[in-house]
């Protein structure tokens, strides 16, 4: 899939992320097929609020891959708080007896969530995406080292 630039009157760009959403308890809920297609649909149900595309996704069992683009009218925080909550809402209050052994309460959605902001997607840069995310998408980044070639902004 290609994708274009997107112009308006005032800007020229793109924005694409590639998200992973986890389970509470990190519990693989997204073995069961039924699940996984449920809680996809509520998802693009949101996104499609949101004028965002859907460029191409993957389950774990207990994680889900999102490769979305044209995320202009809402930010990337705001687009997963939505989905999450919006998902959450709608398979808690529909299909809980799906998942009411692995999960309980109102917690659907583990606390965070993975991103990464990429350029042009397509089967290849997913597949490298997907593959590079698992050994990191919950470490925490290291404080980068300042060089002496490297200055602050109010040094400019």
């Amino acid at each position: 899939m290609k994708l274009e630039l997107i112009k308006s009157a005032h800007a020229v760009g793109e924005s694409n992320f590639h998200i992973q959403l986890t389970p509470a308890f990190r519990q693989d809920i997204f073995s069961d097929s039924n699940v996984a297609e449920l809680t996809l649909a509520y998802i693009i149900e949101k996104l499609n609020e949101f004028k965002v595309v859907l460029v191409g996704y993957g389950f774990g069992p207990d994680h889900l891959h999102l490769f979305v683009a044209n995320v202009r009218f809402v930010s990337e925080m705001e687009m997963v708080r939505q989905i999450k909550g919006y998902s959450s809402f709608k398979m808690r209050k529909h299909f809980s007896n799906l998942f009411r052994n692995k999960l309980w309460g109102k917690k659907f959605w583990s606390e965070g969530h993975f991103y990464r902001s990429v350029g042009a997607v397509n089967y290849e840069t997913m597949k490298t995406y997907v593959q590079e995310s698992q050994e990191k998408h919950w470490t925490k980044i290291e404080k980068p080292k300042i060089t002496e070639y490297q200055k602050k902004i109010i040094d400019f």
